[in-house]
């Protein structure tokens, strides 16, 4: 049957080279031929749009490709209908990108084939390839490119390439992960850069931070770096460098107070889906693309070295998302081993625990290093919507529902000894949902009834002390909101907006912040 086809497909491809039962009229770039528009039409979706939509080419019998040399238009035909294989150094990138065009798939793939077979990447050509495969979509091939293109810098670095780079092109290079080249060269790259292309200082900053300054040579960032015009003219950049070089230096308090930026805050939400949006340190929202898991609602986030964890949810029970908020990707995690979801999320010491929820008391434990969650204690019964506060090895879980009742309950969770024990303070108020934000000793809690709590928690040879400072009234905000601290202020983030709470007078202020352009219901701010 096979060779049945194959015999089919090489009579259509010798019709159409003869001209026979042809309706259409193909005029290339340079020169023109006859086709049919069955046949093109069953060749690619590209075509059929053509024919069977009011486009000229339906009116006029007559189909304009300006763009594809005639000799590629036919080698395409004969790919695809004689399954010769007839793709070179020379001709393939101009097939590529037709192909592209006119939605041919199966001609992609055996470009990609042959690109992964045959191209020979050299400090020379990489950079021009790496731009070409990204265009493309190839990603395999571009990160060889890209890896050929760093292996080099400190010879790229040397030409006047590097200023032609793109501020985008730059910024995924200096933030690619497992690159073998030096930090240093890395910095001598974005330093001629930013000399050459002058850009804004907010440019400057980001570009700065997006290196690894604390692993530069200390000699170079002395000699070179550090009283260089880019430094002297840049603020912010310039205290990053004085905070790598004397990061303990008791004669720099100003340095060391002023280094702390108001961070941005990310908004764990749904809109039909899952989101997450960024509210900057610069009082405005950004998208981050969307995520590759939906897990639906009731899912807990929480912050660690840059990254946001998420667990859980009522869709994706086991699920885990990790977000990278410096490279700006995804990542899927390991399932967890239970499904969690209206449950809690706290870290210590650099592992991730995943606590109770509606459907099991278990708590889960994982480390960026560990491949599999592990379960490593339970609560002893069921409890969902409480809110963690890590302190040293421990991690309080306070308030929620115990039982699916209302609770003021605070249990204590050792994660050195896997023990849960309950604590004799307990909240002043019950709420079957708390949130909160933390800056021990003080911890902040709103619950949905709008009851402000404020603690001291503080542990004290070996013992966990909590004394309540403060229990004031705020609006109710209903069920899907979070609340994080800035400047002297609680900040309440909601699908209405933000708004604010003066912690120094205990009351509501009148919020001046920028209005979100869309988002829904929040289960999640997290400061970074």
């Amino acid at each position: 049957m096979e060779d049945i086809q194959t015999q089919l497909l090489q009579n259509i491809h010798q019709e159409m080279i003869n001209g026979s039962f042809s309706d259409i009229q193909v005029i290339c770039r340079d020169g023109k031929t006859t086709g049919s528009r069955l046949v093109l039409a069953a060749l690619s979706p590209f075509f059929r749009a053509m024919f069977t939509s009011d486009m000229a080419e339906r009116r006029t019998s007559v189909l304009e490709l300006p763009t594809v040399a005639l000799s590629v238009f036919q080698d395409i035909l004969k790919m695809y209908f004689c399954k010769i294989n007839i793709l070179d150094e020379d001709n393939c990138l101009h097939i590529l990108d037709a192909a592209e065009m006119m939605q041919l798939d199966h001609i992609k793939q055996l470009c990609s084939i042959y690109l992964n077979q045959s191209l020979d990447l050299t400090p020379i050509n990489c950079l021009k390839w790496w731009r070409i495969l990204k265009v493309y979509n190839f990603l395999e091939l571009s990160k060889r490119a890209l890896s050929c293109f760093t292996d080099n810098l400190a010879d790229f670095v040397k030409t006047e390439n590097v200023i032609h780079l793109s501020k985008t092109e730059l910024l995924e290079i200096i933030s690619t992960d497992d690159l073998t080249c030096k930090e240093d060269d890395i910095l001598k790259v974005a330093m001629k850069w930013i000399e050459h292309n002058n850009p804004k200082q907010e440019d400057v900053q980001s570009i700065s931070e997006s290196m690894r300054l604390d692993i530069v040579d200390r000699q170079f960032l002395v000699n070179e770096v550090a009283f260089s015009k880019i430094v002297l003219e840049n603020g912010a950049v310039r205290k990053m460098i004085q905070k790598v070089l004397y990061p303990y230096d008791p004669r720099l308090p100003t340095i060391r107070s002023s280094l702390a930026k108001t961070p941005d805050v990310f908004v764990l939400h749904r809109i039909g889906e899952f989101r997450l949006s960024c509210f900057t340190s610069a009082d405005k929202w950004e998208d981050v693309p969307p995520a590759p898991v939906n897990p639906g609602s009731n899912f807990s986030a929480v912050s660690l070295d840059g990254k946001i964890c998420i667990t859980g949810g009522d869709t994706q029970s086991k699920c885990t998302l990790v977000y990278d908020t410096i490279r700006k990707v995804w990542n899927v995690g390991p399932d967890l081993n239970l499904g969690h979801w209206y449950h809690c999320t706290a870290t210590v010491r650099s592992k991730v625990y995943v606590i109770g929820g509606c459907d099991t008391n278990t708590i889960e434990e994982k480390s960026e290093s560990e491949e599999q969650w592990q379960v490593v204690g339970d609560l002893g019964f069921t409890r969902s919507g409480a809110f963690p506060v890590t302190v040293g090895e421990n991690i309080l879980v306070m308030g929620g529902l115990v039982n699916l009742r209302w609770s003021d309950l605070i249990q204590c969770f050792n994660t050195t000894t896997g023990a849960v024990t309950k604590m004799n303070t307990k909240l002043p108020c019950t709420s079957f949902r708390q949130t909160g934000s933390v800056r021990l000793p003080d911890v902040y809690l709103l619950d949905i009834r709008g009851n402000v709590t404020y603690f001291h928690v503080i542990e004290r040879n070996g013992e966990i002390h909590i004394e309540n400072k403060l229990t004031a009234e705020w609006k109710p905000f209903g069920v899907f909101y979070d609340i994080v601290h800035r400047d002297g202020n609680l900040l309440s983030f909601t699908r209405e907006g933000i708004s604010k709470f003066n912690l120094a007078e205990g009351k509501k202020e009148e919020s001046t912040f920028p209005e979100p352009p869309r988002i829904g219901y929040v289960f999640s701010a997290l400061t970074i």
